[in-house]
């Protein structure tokens, strides 16, 4: 194989070869700006707070939630572990099937605040069937009021969304409980 001769100082790359780079780095870069960007969005919290309501995990969901709802509605996370108004914190685990998410919208009058419409998929509770008859899911769609705390982060205002603080997702029925 014949190598290219250089001279002293080059680094015998080509022009094209220069340009792969150049058009390498800044996709890099500009992957990297959009995931920051997107993991202080008012969609990524919602994700994780879907997330968080599909593993179980009550202290995440809780720190998810709105300073207000906690103020008015849920002054502890055990309050919100055995609220009945909102059965998230163990109602739904490992139930979610889907959370389908449009773009978040701002509020034209308060840029701290957005909506996001999510339709969440949730997979039938097996409570009284046997193995194999579960399976079937239900979706519903709702739309999910973000609102920016004075530290920066999104956090969900459950009493200002759905149809004034009630969330199509409730119809489902919640998990039956259990020893958690």
């Amino acid at each position: 194989m014949a190598r290219r001769p250089t001279d002293d100082g080059s680094t015998s790359m080509k022009l094209s070869e220069y340009i792969v780079m150049a058009i390498f780095l800044v996709g890099a870069v500009a992957g990297v700006r959009w995931y920051m960007n997107y993991r202080h969005s008012p969609s990524y919290v919602l994700s994780q707070f879907f997330d968080e309501v599909k593993a179980g995990n009550v202290p995440l969901q809780y720190e998810l939630i709105d300073d207000e709802d906690k103020k008015n509605f849920f002054a502890t996370q055990a309050d919100y572990d055995k609220s009945q108004n909102l059965p998230l914190a163990h109602g739904y685990v490992e139930r979610i099937v889907s959370v389908d998410q449009q773009p978040p919208v701002a509020d034209p009058k308060n840029p701290d605040i957005a909506k996001v419409t999510a339709k969440v998929s949730v997979r039938a509770s097996g409570e009284g069937k046997q193995v194999y008859e579960t399976g079937a899911s239900t979706s519903y769609t709702d739309t999910y009021t973000m609102r920016r705390n004075s530290e920066g982060a999104w956090k969900i205002w459950f009493s200002r969304s759905g149809n004034r603080g009630s969330l199509n997702l409730l119809q489902a029925k919640p998990s039956p409980n259990s020893s958690y």
